[in-house]
């Protein structure tokens, strides 16, 4: 397993697919970025939903999928007051509590907007007699991009199904050791899939089965991308790239950041079979790679195999501040995400 000792992450793809736009059914961009980077891996194909597949071969029996999303959660213009003011709705689980007083983008056919979502100061809050923690609901609020008028906004090319990503800030933290921003889910995993594509392109190691790997849609309003690919491709195996909420002791035991990548057994839409997950467990650590089981809350794309009758799991990044614009990942975990990854395809169907 040479590339243990060969890899080294590229910050500057995950870097750079952070700060790609790409609400659920706006994923172009995103597609567009990756697809141009794994052409040289192997077959590319984009289904009619939106789907990049890359069939990058393997030898062996059967068939393993393994898939990231490239969507984040979202916003989308509704509509455009007569002062201007936009009104919008949400596109995927966003705690209306993150909303006001951020900084958003919204990209119009003239090119992004940079835009600001309104807040109440505590000042004018206690006059009318609302209390400081009261949390105003989204449809309440509005976007400001300094128009003064419903024309002035459109002059700026904005129209209502424009799609609004929060503006965004990378930090590393720690000396280095996380890295926090909004849109680790799942661009990491987005990201960690490439470089497997490169690792499986460059010859690094060689899959025990036919492989596709795939960078999904709209999975955050509802695993609408998988569950189409779930329909056409019914492989022997299904693998979701993506992270995992950490850390609550009720929800994810003994989940913590650092200690690895984690095989994602149970959360709210999927109990993997037990046989699988100690199969990959001992594939995985076999190779000397770190690695933690956990249950988790929410779903991932393995939901939408899993409900047709695939043998399907996540094997994850732990993620602390999930769904806001503060994501943090280890970046020691991010590396062996990847290297679990490849130890499993090399792993193949094995029993």
């Amino acid at each position: 397993m040479g590339y243990l000792e060969k890899f080294h992450l590229d910050r500057t793809l995950l870097e750079d697919l952070v700060l790609i736009p790409g609400a659920p059914g706006y994923e172009d961009r995103v597609r567009s970025y990756i697809s141009e980077i794994v052409s040289n891996y192997g077959k590319v194909e984009v289904d009619r939903m939106g789907n990049l597949l890359l069939h990058i071969g393997g030898k062996g029996e059967g068939k393993i999928v393994i898939a990231a999303h490239m969507d984040e959660i979202a916003l989308v213009v509704t509509g455009i007051d007569s002062n201007g003011l936009l009104s919008f709705r949400k596109l995927g689980g966003i705690d209306d509590s993150i909303l006001p007083a951020r900084h958003v983008v919204v990209h119009g056919s003239k090119g992004p907007v940079p835009g600001v979502i309104g807040a109440d100061p505590p000042h004018l809050r206690m006059t009318r007699g609302q209390q400081q923690s009261q949390v105003r609901p989204w449809h309440e609020l509005r976007i400001d991009v300094g128009a003064d008028s419903k024309a002035e906004a459109e002059e700026m090319g904005i129209r209502v199904l424009d799609q609004v990503t929060f503006k965004k800030h990378i930090s590393y933290l720690g000396n280095g050791r996380y890295i926090s921003t909004r849109g680790l889910d799942d661009r990491a995993g987005c990201s960690a899939l490439i470089e497997l594509a490169r690792l499986i392109g460059n010859g690094a190691i060689e899959p025990k089965a036919e492989v596709i790997l795939a960078w999904t849609v709209q999975e955050e309003i509802g695993l609408m991308g998988a569950k189409a690919l779930a329909r056409e491709l019914q492989p022997d195996l299904f693998i979701a790239v993506d992270t995992s909420t950490c850390c609550h002791p009720a929800v994810t035991g003994n989940l913590a950041l650092g200690k690895g990548p984690v095989l994602r057994a149970i959360d709210n839409v999927y109990v993997a079979p037990p046989r699988l997950v100690r199969r990959l467990y001992n594939a995985i650590t076999g190779k000397g790679i770190p690695l933690q089981v956990a249950t988790a809350g929410g779903g991932t794309d393995a939901g939408a195999f899993h409900i047709t009758g695939v043998p399907s799991i996540a094997i994850s990044a732990p993620a602390k501040y999930t769904h806001s614009l503060t994501e943090k990942i280890h970046l020691g975990d991010y590396e062996n995400w990847i290297k679990a990854l490849a130890a499993v395809v090399e792993a193949g169907l094995e029993p």
